[in-house]
């Protein structure tokens, strides 16, 4: 049975795609020693997921590790809050007290969600085992103390939802990129150190992730993106079975005399594509939710100009967290000239302020994990 003494423990499931990139920018950037992490893999019970693991990070199973050997740990790190991991959580709590001053969940928007919807439809948690809700989540998440996550955004969101007023933050937000350290830092030196904005084409992309047919459509009926489409480049997760309709579209104004869209369709790819697509873009339209990390990610590279909806979830994190110079449309047709000339917008500013906030960030981490 391995020691893990004054080592820190991370939760993980065999589907786990966070870690990693977590794990890698506490060994990179907070200078944690490798050796000081301990993964601890479960299984999800669905189909496992191949992804990289830490050098001389040594992973175990959660079927090898005891209680007593946990007690010995220095803290305790669940990613995420769902129906897979939160029995483990439930185990370790039931068992001794102590635990509950180890045990850190680490929040993102996506369980919040779920519990916000669960709550606003039945005015308390309860199980749903469409929004990955279980009793053992929710007795977790009435007992535990200590959450890894922004405060400005989570804490009043997490208190509601929970019902409580005792819970405690380590107010860091996500400290990590698309890909780990060292890789995302020669991306930026290559795509970013000598990139002027305003300088050349237009290169849009609409949507971090899948994205509707219908309000692509929206942007591409906005007069100043048909002004602008002779220069502009738009790329957009399409899905297959949807492309021929914009691809219509695209034609009847061929046929009228207007300038034709240069659409890109994207398909999933590996990280690496993804961030070097990414880099390749000027402009970036969000989603209301999701996608975050990648706008961060653009924000911070000083790539350009971000657009999102006034008063979305996304509006309200990367201003409130990151103090990211947004450019804000209440709708599609809104969206003007300014969005693209980048009027009185310095992308450099919005880098200084996320790069700030990561430094800020691993400060706070750093008293947790030393």
């Amino acid at each position: 049975m391995m020691d893990l003494e004054g080592r820190h423990v991370f939760f993980i499931s065999d589907r786990d795609r966070f870690f990693y990139l977590f794990g890698d920018a506490l060994i990179a950037k907070l200078g944690l020693p490798a050796e000081r992490i301990v993964p601890v893999v479960f299984k999800s019970g669905m189909k496992p997921i191949r992804s990289p693991r830490l050098n001389d990070v040594a992973y175990v199973n959660y079927e090898d590790v005891g209680i007593e050997s946990l007690s010995e740990a220095k803290s305790l790190t669940f990613m995420s809050l769902n129906e897979w991991n939160s029995p483990i959580a439930k185990r370790l709590i039931d068992a001794r007290d102590e635990f509950l001053e180890k045990i850190y969940v680490f929040i993102t928007d996506d369980e919040v969600d779920r519990w916000k919807i669960n709550h606003a439809a039945n005015g308390q948690l309860l199980e749903d085992s469409s929004l990955h809700i279980s009793s053992d989540c929710i007795s977790v998440l009435k007992r535990v103390r200590y959450f890894i996550a922004p405060r400005p955004y989570f804490h009043d969101k997490i208190r509601d939802v929970s019902n409580r007023r005792d819970i405690e933050f380590v107010d860091a937000s996500i400290v990590f990129d698309v890909l780990p350290h060292e890789y995302s830092e020669m991306m930026r030196r290559v795509f970013c150190e000598n990139f002027e904005y305003g300088v050349g084409n237009h290169r849009v992309l609409v949507g971090t992730k899948g994205y509707s047919w219908k309000d692509l459509f929206k942007f591409l009926k906005n007069p100043v993106f048909q002004k602008y489409a002779p220069n502009t480049d738009f790329f957009c997760f399409i899905s297959p079975s949807r492309r021929l309709l914009v691809e219509v579209f695209g034609l009847y104004r061929k046929i009228v005399g207007r300038d034709f869209f240069n659409i890109t369709y994207l398909a999933p790819m590996s990280p690496q594509m993804y961030n070097s697509m990414l880099a390749s873009c000027t402009h970036l339209i969000l989603q209301d939710r999701g996608g975050a990390s990648t706008a961060r990610l653009f924000a911070k590279w000083g790539r350009g100009r971000i657009a999102v909806r006034r008063n979305s979830p996304n509006h309200t994190f990367l201003e409130k967290c990151y103090g990211v110079n947004l450019y804000l449309f209440d709708h599609e047709k809104d969206i003007d000239v300014d969005f693209f000339n980048g009027s009185g917008f310095d992308p450099l500013v919005s880098a200084k302020n996320v790069c700030a906030e990561e430094q800020r960030s691993l400060s706070v981490l750093a008293s947790l994990y030393s």
